[in-house]
């Protein structure tokens, strides 16, 4: 029996075929056979009652495996469409996806913002952090449209545990950044620690995607504004265009 219960998730929608046509050929088969042996018998008398039995129980054997086959086209039909269903889901959770990241500010108006908030620093006599997150998808999602939602639900992992006055940015297509202004290090790496937990609550059991994140912060790691900039520029991954074109055909 090892043998045939060997089946490949992907037979099985063949193997319930099969088995479909299997019971209705038995069904036949066996009513057929019963009819030839009660032929002789039924007709041999002249009985209507007995013909009338013979006759129904014809019927009823052609109906079963009419039933059956009735059944199966039917529940073939019903998973087509939960099918077309699930991927019409999927695609318009990834186009809301490609949405939202196209909605994040940019790595020009990070640098923007980062110079205000250097100069504002530098002018108060105080300090300034950033964090670099970068996201890291399995090789098999990392070029696939599955990659946009991916890299949405950590960007809103990310919003949820900054301070209501932080924003974030998209520095790379995997790459978000966000400027802590007046934030020391070593609540820098509270908020970090935070955005991890976050991120490790999106990620799931599975681990759908991996992360790094990265501190920097002035005056530490940095003396100017050109040098706090390259600093966190250096932390950022090769640009990946094809995730760039991939949200702009979603669109």
């Amino acid at each position: 029996m090892r043998l045939f219960d060997r089946i490949h998730p992907d037979q099985l929608d063949r193997r319930e075929l099969q088995l479909t046509l299997l019971a209705c050929s038995a069904i036949l088969v066996l009513g057929a056979g019963l009819a030839l042996l009660m032929y002789p018998f039924v007709f041999s008398l002249s009985n209507s009652v007995l013909r009338d039995a013979f006759y129904g129980f014809c019927g009823l054997s052609a109906l079963l495996a009419v039933y059956l086959v009735d059944r199966q086209v039917t529940i073939q039909h019903l998973r087509r469409e939960v099918a077309d269903a699930g991927k019409r889901a999927v695609e318009s959770k990834i186009e809301a996806s490609a949405e939202l990241l196209s909605a994040i500010p940019n790595l020009s108006s990070f640098k923007d913002r980062l110079a205000m908030e250097y100069r504002r620093a530098a002018a108060s006599n105080q300090v300034l952090s950033v964090l670099v997150i970068t996201v890291l998808l399995p090789e098999e999602v990392s070029t696939s449209p599955i990659a946009i939602s991916l890299l949405s639900d950590a960007a809103k992992a990310i919003s949820r545990k900054l301070r209501g006055e932080d924003s974030i940015y998209v520095l790379r297509p995997h790459c978000f950044g966000t400027i802590l202004p007046s934030v020391t290090r070593p609540i820098a790496e509270r908020i970090s620690e935070r955005v991890a937990e976050g991120l490790s609550d999106a990620a799931g059991a599975t681990n759908r995607f991996t992360y790094k994140i990265n501190i920097v912060n002035w005056p530490a790691n940095a003396s100017s504004a050109h040098e706090l900039q390259e600093v966190v520029l250096t932390l950022l991954p090769p640009s990946d265009n094809s995730m760039r074109s991939m949200a702009e055909e979603t669109r």
